[in-house]
């Protein structure tokens, strides 16, 4: 089943904000560091309000409390923070913290792709591909899918290979969808091999030849965006 993907990680957590635009004095020490964060975040600083939510949600220095996090990423999402938007969509989508609504789902992670987040782009490419919180839409899809696949997201892909081989939303395109399968498979993604035989069984050799080469070229082209 395909799935949103997630990029929590406890790393984010710890990024740094500008001190200047919260307006109150930092903590001396650790101890104080969670009442400075709430200041901060009461200040209205869309950083602070984030790593307020963070910190409730994973239950650092705090119990956990999903619904004030919740509270906080909206805080956050609405003045404009790229990942709390992310977050505030996943949630959403899930139904954590907040009652599962797939339309505000997608509202949140069409801003947050909008902000260069290609995790965003994937989630809300799988929503217009299966119609949850939009009409369905193969050729919206499909344009999202690209912009996340062409950032290295193995799982965008797949995707975007399916609906190559398919011709939905895209003109039907075997030596694509073989390629971007290509390029996912050399990005660490599992694969299937009756998939890959299949597509190749309709393919010309000197097609899967090409298609091949494709891959290796848009791969290298990745991973040197990526540096």
């Amino acid at each position: 089943m395909k799935t949103i993907f997630s990029i929590i990680t406890l790393a984010v957590l710890f990024s740094p904000f500008n001190l200047s635009m919260a307006q109150v004095s930092p903590p001396v020490n650790y101890g104080q560091s969670l009442t400075w964060l709430k200041r901060a975040a009461e200040s209205g600083d869309a950083e602070a309000q984030y790593l307020l939510a963070r910190q409730l949600e994973i239950g650092l220095e705090v119990d956990a409390d999903i619904k004030s996090a919740a509270k906080w990423f909206a805080k956050s999402a609405v003045s404009g923070h790229g990942l709390a938007q992310f977050r505030f969509g996943e949630m959403y989508y899930l139904g954590q913290g907040v009652q599962q609504d797939y339309a505000q789902a997608a509202k949140w992670f069409e801003h947050a792709e909008a902000q260069g987040i290609m995790a965003a782009a994937y989630n809300l490419g799988l929503m217009y591909e299966r119609g949850l919180g939009a009409e369905k839409n193969h050729a919206k899809a499909s344009a999202l899918y690209q912009r996340a696949a062409n950032d290295g997201i193995g799982a965008a892909q797949v995707n975007l290979a399916m609906l190559f081989a398919q011709g939905k939303g895209v003109i039907k395109d075997n030596s694509r969808a073989l390629m971007w399968l290509e390029v996912a498979r050399r990005s660490g993604v599992s694969v299937s091999t009756f998939i890959l035989d299949s597509l190749k069984a309709i393919m010309l050799p000197g097609e899967v030849e090409r298609a091949v080469q494709m891959a290796v070229n848009r791969k290298a082209q990745i991973n040197q965006k990526a540096k």
